[in-house]
């Protein structure tokens, strides 16, 4: 890893932990742990491929070649009651004025917590960290995913199929 590269990974690590420390404190759901992606959250994450219950296929075994290609990366592993109950990734826009959100993916157990707006929240506490003003939504699913989305106040931007919102 080159020395510039191994830079920008540390500065933007130190935010992002600083992003998810601060929204840890603003959302009180009991036993509920905001982490960075590590190895434990993707091999969580690739036994969903399993599951009959599973929505999408996000392919998380290729996450390190998303990490390596972006260091200002949004990324984030919520535990509940020490299970993975979502992983999420995303990165901002070319222009840096928005924070994208490429991949959500929430576990296809059970769980009694809506994973959605507290990653939302995340991304909004870590665009702002970053100067960025606007959260999108990449790539909808389906209809239903997209209609879930704008109960939030996302805009659908049809050209582009994302979703957004200004913070």
């Amino acid at each position: 890893m080159l020395a510039k590269h191994e830079d920008a990974e540390n500065r933007y690590d130190k935010i992002r932990r600083d992003a998810l420390r601060a929204i840890s404190v603003q959302v009180s759901i009991p036993n509920l742990k905001f982490r960075l992606i590590d190895q434990k959250a993707l091999a969580q994450a690739v036994i969903w491929g399993e599951s009959p219950n599973r929505l999408a296929t996000w392919g998380w075994e290729k996450y390190g070649a998303f990490r390596f290609s972006y260091p200002k990366r949004f990324e984030l592993a919520l535990w509940h009651n020490n299970q993975l109950a979502s992983i999420s990734a995303g990165r901002p826009t070319y222009n840096a004025t928005g924070l994208r959100l490429d991949f959500i993916e929430k576990t296809p157990n059970d769980i009694d917590i809506k994973v959605f707006p507290i990653t939302l929240a995340a991304m909004n506490v870590y665009a702002d960290s970053l100067g960025a003003n606007e959260l999108r939504i990449m790539n909808p699913i389906n209809e239903e995913v997209k209609e879930y989305y704008r109960s939030f106040g996302l805009e659908y931007v049809k050209k582009g199929d994302y979703l957004f919102t200004r913070v």
